[in-house]
């Protein structure tokens, strides 16, 4: 997710007293039992990719485009395999925005995926900035490309799509275009992807944290079988950015002298596709939603307002939801360095991780097996230019967190409470 500064209050869009009225609040449950067991699968100080000379490698580390390369989104495909997005929000010469993740010669590194040149944010059609992506149950990948790189004040036509490629091949199967009155090139940005399979329909976060005066935040409603795409809740105080809950991370400011206006962020359905759930990372709300309400046309946003479920409060600004088999709604807690679980039914909320290296936990996914996946990145540091690329230990963390088994006996950093 991207950090923005910005001026002038947040701009806030219409509401009904109602779904304000009727929004919960829930006090926060810690676990009675030790936390789940947790382990680190890759981890960099810097973010290094398996380049095919060694010329490319030493221009990217004498360029120090390191520095612009964080790692954020991670996603696990049917046979284990593990990928990762790197957006190109600060620099359009980061190396790939789309990876695979391997391990040669005992260190972890990136892959482009498919391929280099699809990545090539200069060529028509290629990925510019993939942030959020997700992986369906027949093994393809759904691509949300931002259409825009760093230094650009728009994004490039047709550069806002949604790409679908087949994992086992790498053959791109499909391309929708977001049109420009969904998206809007000057302030989008499109953060995370949604699929429900048995409905054909995606459903996509647009925090529009790069417009002035607050998040000009969304919903869109892509469906799949027609490439029709519709956007709701547009600048709602359901998806923006709570003015009254700055950002705070790890104790401090997550950018000192910056407001952030960061709304929607992290989005996931439930296991049926009946509900619809989305963090906000500037606040402290999780909200839901019933999605036949966002398939029925007829609906304007003031009528689907009063049918959304919360805040649930959980404590701090959120990035990443996702949801389990059972129905548990998973968040990263960017504010306390936490990965919680929500329960639908009774809205209480324990921690399922926690502790220093667990700061700016960023998305989340679930494997076969049904363990949780974690990447963790510091992106206050990044954006703030604090962060030390030199330091001994790392930087992006990518965790993998058995929800099955019992807490590790011996102590390690990712049992920190």
């Amino acid at each position: 997710m991207k950090l923005t500064k910005t001026s002038s209050a947040a701009a806030w869009g219409a509401v009904t007293v109602l779904a304000l009225l009727s929004a919960s609040t829930i006090v926060l449950a810690q676990p009675l039992a030790p936390l789940p067991a947790a382990e680190v699968r890759h981890a960099w100080t810097r973010t290094q990719w398996d380049f095919p000379t060694p010329a490319q490698s030493d221009a990217y580390n004498a360029e120090r485009l390191y520095t612009k390369a964080p790692l954020y989104g991670v996603k696990v495909d049917r046979s284990g395999r593990v990928f990762a997005s790197v957006a190109r929000i600060l620099d359009p010469r980061v190396p790939a925005t789309l990876n695979l993740v391997v391990t040669k010669n005992g260190q972890s590194v990136l892959q482009p995926f498919p391929s280099w040149e699809a990545n090539d944010a200069s060529r028509p059609g290629g990925l510019r900035s993939v942030l959020g992506f997700t992986i369906d149950s027949h093994n393809r990948l759904w691509a949300l490309d931002m259409g825009y790189t760093g230094g650009e004040s728009r994004a490039t036509s047709e550069g806002q799509k949604v790409v679908v490629f087949d994992l086992d091949s790498g053959r791109e199967l499909r391309r929708i275009a977001l049109p420009d009155a969904v998206a809007d090139p000057a302030t989008s940005f499109l953060n995370d992807i949604a699929l429900d399979e048995r409905r054909q329909v995606a459903y996509i976060s647009d925090s529009g944290n790069r417009a002035e005066g607050g998040a000009a935040s969304g919903i869109i409603v892509l469906d799949l079988k027609t490439g029709n795409a519709r956007r709701l809740l547009d600048r709602s105080p359901l998806t923006s950015d709570d003015p009254e809950r700055p950002l705070r991370v790890n104790g401090e400011p997550a950018i000192p002298g910056v407001a952030l206006k960061v709304g929607i962020n992290g989005i996931a359905l439930s296991p049926n596709g009946q509900h619809l759930y989305w963090s906000i990372t500037t606040g402290d709300a999780v909200y839901s939603v019933e999605t036949r309400h966002l398939r029925d046309a007829n609906l304007r946003d003031s009528d689907i307002a009063r049918h959304v479920s919360g805040p649930i409060r959980i404590g701090g600004g959120s990035d990443g939801i996702a949801v389990g088999r059972d129905g548990g709604v998973y968040v990263t807690n960017v504010t306390l360095n936490r990965v919680q679980r929500i329960d639908p039914q009774t809205r209480t909320v324990a921690t399922i991780a926690e502790g220093p290296e667990w700061i700016w936990p960023d998305t989340m996914a679930f494997d076969a097996e049904g363990a949780l996946w974690v990447s963790t990145n510091h992106l206050n540091h990044v954006f703030s230019g604090r962060m030390d690329f030199d330091q001994a230990g790392p930087n992006f963390r990518i965790m993998r967190i058995r929800l099955d088994a019992p807490a590790l006996v011996q102590p390690g950093p990712t049992r920190t409470r």
